[in-house]
C-alpha cells in the first residue's frame, strides 16, 4: 500500500509540473490583449521632393513604431503596426507607413505564411532566422553576428538586407513611379524574451519608371534612441524575472507542495492505521483476557457436565430415547468444548516448543482427535517428511484446517492432504471438494471474530495464522479447488 501512495505522489507531482510548462508557461508567453510596443528612432535622412527631382538637404529624422492588438479571434490577434518619419527641422511627416498583421498568439506566425514568424519567440538562438520582421518589410533572413551587451544585458545581434524592395506604398504622392528600397538592418535583441533591445537601418531608395532608375528618392540612416533602448532593457530584465520565477523557481515549489501534500496524506492514512489497529489491538487485547477467563471456568463447568452425562450413560434404567438425548448431549458438549479450545487457542500466549517429528506423525494426530463422516474421504500422503516445529501447535492448524474442510463438503467429499520437502521450506497443502471460499471474503477469513458460520467464532483460522506466522512462515489460501496452503521455514527458529 505504501508503495502505491509514493507511486501515486510521484506521479501526482509529475502531473502538476508538466501541466504546469503544459499549460501556464504558453499562456503567459502567448501575445495578450495588452500587447503593445513603442519604440523611438533617430537619424539623418534625404528625400526628393519630385518625381526625378535632387534630394534634399539632409536633415534630422525622428521616426516611432507603435505596434498594438487590435482584435483577437481564437488563437490569432490582429497587430497594428504604425511607423512614422517626420523631418524635425520642417515639423513634417516625410515618411508613413500603416499595417495590420494577423499572428498566432502562442507561436507568433503570420495566418497566411504559417512557416514565417512575426517575432522572435522566447529562446532565441545563435543561429540564423529566416522571418518576416516587420520592421523589414521583406521577406529577408536574419544572419547572426555575435553577442553583445546593452543596459547590462546580453545580447545577439543580428543582420538583414533588402535589395529593391517595392515601398510605392509608402509614397502615395508619386502616381506612376515605382519606388524600389535597398535597406541595411542590424537587431539587438534579448535571447532569453527575445525582445528587441536596439534597432538600426540604412537606406537608399530609387525611383523606378519604365524600368529605368530616374531619381534617387530617399537616403538615410536611423537607430533607436537610448532612452528608448533603456526603457525596452528594463522592461526585458522584469520579464527575465519572470522567467524564470515561471520556468525555475515556480515548478520547485509546485512539486515541493505536491510532494509535500501527498507525504501528509501519507503520514495521516498512516497515523490513522496506527490508531485504528491500537485501537483494535487494545480492544483484542481487553476481550481476550475476558474470553480467557470466562473461557477457563465454562470449560471447568463442561467437564464437570461432562462427567455427570458420562456417569448417567452407565446406569441401566436408560431407554432408547434417553439414549439419544444423551448422545445429543454429548455433542453439544464437545462442540461448545471445541468453541472454547478455539478461543483459548486464540488468546493464549503459548512458547514454542521445538521438537523434530515426522509429517505422519502430524497428520496422523491431528485426525485422531477429529470425528469425520463416513462419506467424507481424507487421503494422506505416502511420503513421510521429517519437520522441525511445535508439533502441538502445529496439530491446532492441520485441525481446524480439516474441520472447516470437512464442514465445508458438507455430508460428503473428498479431502487431500499433502506434504512437501522443498530446499528451504517444509509446504503442507489441504485440498476439499468443497464450494469453495467466495472471492470477498478471501482476504478477511485470517482476521480474528471474522466468521461465515452461523455458530463459528471467526477465531480458528486467526488462531493458524498466529501460530504459523511465530513459526516464520505463512499460511494462505486459494480456489478452484480450495486449497489452504502452509509454508515453513528450516532455518532455526
Amino acid at each position: 500500500m505504501i508503495q502505491k501512495r509514493i507511486l501515486l505522489m510521484f506521479m501526482s507531482t509529475i502531473i502538476v509540473v508538466t501541466i504546469w510548462f503544459a499549460v501556464y508557461i504558453p499562456e503567459s508567453q502567448k501575445i495578450h490583449h495588452n500587447f503593445q510596443v513603442y519604440l523611438e528612432q533617430e537619424g539623418k535622412d534625404q528625400i526628393a521632393s519630385k518625381v526625378g527631382g535632387n534630394l534634399s538637404q539632409q536633415f534630422d529624422l525622428k521616426e516611432s513604431l507603435i505596434q498594438k492588438v487590435t482584435s483577437i479571434n481564437g488563437d490569432y490577434v490582429t497587430i497594428s503596426s504604425v511607423i512614422s518619419g517626420i523631418n524635425e527641422d520642417a515639423e513634417k511627416e516625410v515618411f508613413h507607413s500603416e499595417r495590420l498583421y494577423q499572428v498566432n498568439a502562442y507561436s507568433l506566425t503570420y495566418k497566411d505564411m504559417p512557416e514565417k514568424q512575426f517575432w522572435f519567440k522566447p529562446g532565441v538562438h545563435k543561429q540564423n532566422y529566416n522571418f518576416l520582421h516587420p520592421l523589414i518589410f521583406a521577406d529577408a533572413p536574419l544572419i547572426y553576428q555575435r553577442t553583445d551587451i546593452i543596459n547590462g544585458l546580453n545580447v545577439y545581434v543580428f543582420k538583414s538586407e533588402t535589395r529593391n524592395v517595392d515601398i510605392s506604398y509608402t509614397f502615395p504622392q508619386y502616381a506612376n513611379v515605382k519606388i524600389l528600397s535597398n535597406t541595411n538592418s542590424t537587431f539587438w535583441v534579448e535571447p532569453i524574451t527575445g525582445d528587441l533591445i536596439r534597432f538600426e537601418k540604412n537606406w537608399e531608395d530609387y525611383q523606378v519608371q519604365d524600368n529605368k532608375t530616374i531619381a534617387v528618392n530617399e537616403k538615410g540612416w536611423k537607430k533607436t534612441t537610448d532612452y528608448s533602448s533603456f526603457i525596452l532593457s528594463q522592461a526585458a530584465k522584469s520579464k527575465i524575472d519572470d522567467f524564470n520565477y515561471n520556468v525555475k523557481i515556480m515548478p520547485i515549489l509546485l512539486a515541493s507542495l505536491t510532494i509535500g501534500i501527498n507525504l501528509i496524506l501519507i503520514l495521516r492514512n498512516k497515523l490513522k492505521e496506527s490508531n485504528e489497529t491500537m485501537l483494535k489491538t487494545e480492544k483484542m487485547i481487553a476481550v481476550g483476557n475476558l474470553a480467557a477467563r470466562i473461557s477457563h471456568d465454562l470449560r471447568n463447568t463442561l467437564t464437570v457436565i461432562k462427567s455427570e452425562v458420562s456417569l448417567i450413560s452407565l446406569k441401566d434404567f436408560r431407554d432408547e430415547n434417553m439414549d439419544k438425548r444423551l448422545q445429543h448431549l454429548m455433542r453439544a458438549i464437545d462442540k461448545m468444548d471445541h468453541q472454547i479450545g478455539g478461543v483459548l487457542d486464540f488468546v493464549r500466549e503459548r512458547p514454542l516448543k521445538i521438537t523434530k517429528f515426522s509429517s505422519n506423525t502430524l497428520i496422523q494426530n491431528t485426525l485422531e482427535n477429529i470425528s469425520v463422516p463416513d462419506d467424507v474421504k481424507i487421503v494422506t500422503p505416502v511420503q513421510d517428511v521429517s519437520m522441525t516445529g511445535d508439533i502441538v501447535q502445529l496439530e491446532i492448524v492441520l485441525s481446524n484446517i480439516v474441520i472447516n474442510a470437512i464442514q465445508a463438503i458438507g455430508d460428503s467429499g473428498k479431502i487431500v492432504i499433502s506434504v512437501e520437502d522443498k530446499p528451504d521450506t517444509y509446504v503442507i497443502s489441504v485440498t476439499d471438494s468443497g464450494p469453495g471460499v467466495p472471492e470477498k471474503y478471501m482476504n478477511k477469513i485470517f482476521e480474528p471474530l471474522f466468521t461465515t458460520k452461523q455458530r463459528g467464532t471467526g477465531l480458528g483460522l486467526a488462531s493458524c495464522n498466529t501460530i504459523i506466522k511465530s513459526h516464520r512462515g505463512q499460511i494462505r489460501v486459494t480456489n478452484n479447488p480450495t486449497t489452504f496452503t502452509i509454508e515453513l521455514p528450516k532455518t532455526k527458529l
